[in-house]
């Protein structure tokens, strides 16, 4: 029971970040998740539910470019 309220909870959470943060097409947003070893990112317009662009540090043109390898 305890586990359901908590998952609940981040469920509403989630909704009122989300209502906030919204991409237009004008200003799209921008989206990074963070792993132990690479990073990723996206440009998203939320109201045609799109990417417009995305990226990784697993590519190798931006391997070449950074410091750590990724």
């Amino acid at each position: 029971m305890r586990s359901e309220a908590k998952v609940e909870g981040r469920k509403v959470r989630h909704l009122r970040v989300r209502t906030k943060v919204k991409g237009t097409a004008e200003r799209p947003r921008l989206a990074v998740f963070r792993s132990l070893n690479h990073i990723y990112a996206q440009v998203v317009d939320d109201t045609s539910g799109r990417t417009l662009v995305s990226v990784d540090s697993r590519s190798p043109d931006f391997r070449g470019k950074s410091k750590s390898g990724g």
